[in-house]
């Protein structure tokens, strides 16, 4: 499950990043960022949320 959470979370990362302007959000210039480029600790985290939910059955 932890492959497919990180899937996920860099999928919800790239969406979050491409819709934000059609919400009229400008995401923070330092976290404008390729998942590839985002920092470990953050990437850790958006997984570890994905992997609970997806534990937990909210997400499947």
């Amino acid at each position: 499950m932890p492959q497919r959470a990180e899937e996920i979370a860099q999928q919800f990362h790239q969406a979050y990043e491409e819709l934000a302007p059609n919400h009229g959000y400008e995401t923070r210039e330092a976290s404008r960022k390729p998942w590839s480029e985002v920092p470990e600790n953050n990437r850790s985290l958006m997984v570890a949320v994905v992997d609970r939910l997806l534990s937990e059955g909210v997400i499947r």
